[in-house]
């Protein structure tokens, strides 16, 4: 028997992204982004597809995982928004590849270090629901799971 261990309730989305590695002690990008998506969302996480797993020379898993100054910075084209760009700070929790896809991918399961009600992640909520009820719904599921 699995026991589902997620704090929220995820939703399956399609938002593309533009992943960084960032140096939280200097605050400054390392080299340059690389595109993929985000194909499940919670105001907690969320999983990245990619095609590759390195950025830059380095493992997107490991290189964060081995270095807690680096986290990954999420850059979001908002759509509701004029040519708006929402970042959001998060670390690699785990990473896999993609076995349903035809092409070499890889699957990257991310925690958001901004917190679940920040104004960034309620625009991405806004963003990855794309009606009302849908919004409404993954709101009262993470504000019940918050209040436990």
């Amino acid at each position: 028997m699995t026991t589902e261990k997620r704090r929220a309730k995820r939703i399956s989305v399609e938002l593309p992204v533009r992943v960084y590695l960032f140096d939280n002690k200097r605050k400054t990008r390392i080299g340059d982004a690389l595109a993929g998506c985000i194909k499940d969302f919670s105001p907690l996480g969320a999983a990245l597809t990619v095609d590759t797993i390195l950025l830059n020379g380095k493992h997107l898993f490991y290189y964060c995982q081995d270095n807690p100054d680096i986290v990954l910075e999420l850059a979001f084209e908002i759509s509701s928004g004029p040519e708006e760009i929402i970042t959001v700070p998060a670390v690699p929790v785990w990473f896999d590849r993609d076995l349903d896809s035809d092409k070499k991918k890889f699957d990257v399961g991310l925690k958001f270090l901004a917190p679940g009600r920040s104004p960034e992640i309620k625009i991405l909520c806004k963003e990855a629901c794309n009606d009302e009820t849908m919004l409404v719904s993954l709101w009262k599921k993470f504000l019940h799971f918050s209040i436990l």
